[in-house]
Order: structure tokens, then sequence, then C-alpha cells
């Protein structure tokens, strides 16, 4: 193919540089190369005590992820009990992960999950109250979910491939993706309180996302979806 003459060739340039000047950003835009689509949701499942097969991070849901064992039954138990005013409601669930990895425990696991399906009757008999204010009328019992790990096929899926002795927990989010992790829980107040900002946010997206929707429906009748129930009170610091 010729050579251009050089006059030629700065003219053409010259041409091609307004021309460009003048393209909407828009097309500009399109040029440029898409951005990375977000990386995909690690989905964890697993059965419970009930032999229910149990989504851990179910979309549309904050869920509180506790990991226990033998050692720290009693922060789980903490913990668990500072959740009481957000159960019932259908923005969260709180799920138990019990480490029984290398546990004499392991030997005898009938024994173990009719021992934690016995705790979870009679705890559910605590949360009615916790339920009818929240507006739920089921039995609690339905909806509480503790899943023993003897095999470790559970916990390292969760990133926590070594025992601990500590109370751990991971907070996802209404997306299934994590928000939060603890390696430790020590401060019940503090993870109220992060478990109810996650709540609030979450339900303050749902209801601009449902605003957002019924504006895009132009001059058709949508009927709005009922607000979330309003969360309870925090608890006041002072002695």
């Amino acid at each position: 193919m010729p050579k251009l003459p050089k006059t030629l060739a700065a003219a053409l340039a010259v041409v091609l540089a307004g021309y460009a000047s003048v393209l909407p950003s828009s097309a500009l835009a399109a040029a440029s190369p898409p951005a990375a689509p977000p990386a995909p949701v690690h989905k964890f499942k697993a059965t419970d005590a009930d032999n229910h097969s149990v989504f851990i991070n179910r979309p549309g849901t904050i869920t509180l992820l506790l990991g226990t064992n033998q050692d720290s039954q009693d922060a789980a138990r903490a913990a668990g009990q500072a959740t009481y005013p957000f159960r019932g409601r259908p923005d969260f669930q709180l799920i138990v992960v019990v480490d029984l990895r290398d546990s004499i425990a392991a030997w005898a696991p009938s024994v173990v999950l009719a021992e934690m399906r016995s705790n979870l009757d009679k705890e559910a008999i605590d949360l009615k109250p916790y339920f009818l204010k929240n507006g739920n009328t089921s039995n609690p019992r339905n909806s509480a979910h503790v899943i023993a790990d003897f095999t470790g096929t559970i916990c390292p899926q969760l990133g926590w491939p070594e025992h601990s002795d500590d109370l751990r927990a991971i907070l996802f989010g209404g997306d299934s993706r994590e928000i939060k992790r603890w390696d430790k829980i020590t401060d019940m107040n503090q993870l109220q309180a992060d478990v109810r900002a996650s709540i609030d946010a979450f339900d303050k997206a749902s209801l601009a996302k449902s605003a957002a929707a019924g504006k895009t429906q132009g001059s058709k009748i949508m009927q709005p979806p009922a607000p979330p129930r309003p969360l309870p009170p925090a608890p006041s610091n002072s002695n």
C-alpha cells in the first residue's frame, strides 16, 4: 500500500482529532472495555441437626453465623440471646455451626444430635415472645438451625480451617456476601449493634429499591410492599 504524502497524512490526523473531540461521551465510553463483573457469590449449604438442608447465606436475609465448640458454648449462648430481639423477623436469621472435629462427640453423633434438638426445643419456648413482638406467629422451632461439623466438611469452607476455642462469627448481607467476620467475640452488645445496623441498612436499601421500581412502572398501579417492621429500641448503656 502506497504511503500518503506527509501533508495529506497531517491533514487527515487533524480531521480525525477534530472528529473525536465532537463525539458524544457515550460513544467514547462504549469504546472502552466493560467493567469486570462482580465475583460470584459462594453459596454455603449444610445439613442441620433436624436433617434439614440449610442455605446458610440465604439471599434476602441478614444472616449471623456463629462458629462454636464445646469450649465456647457459654459465649455462643450469650451471643444467641443478644440476637433475641431480631428473631422472628423475615430479614434476619441465626445459624450456629458447632465444630466437633477431633472431638469425643464424633464417636456418638446420634447422641449429640439428639441433645442439640432437645436444646432447640427448650429455646423455642423462650423465643416465642420475641417472635410475637416481631409479628411472627409461627413456631420458633421451625427456624432454629444448628449444624454439627463432625468431619470438617463445613468449617474449612467458611474460612475456619483450624479448630479454635474462641467463639467466631460471620455476618452475611442480603446479597449473600460477607459483611464482617469475627475471630473472637467478647462484646455481645457490640455484636448486637453490628447486626442491628446491618438489618437497618438492608431494610432501607430494600425500600429504596421498591420505590424506584414503582416509579419505572409509569401510570400502572403497583401495590407497594409492606414496610419492614421497626427494629426494637437499642438497649441503654446506662447502669
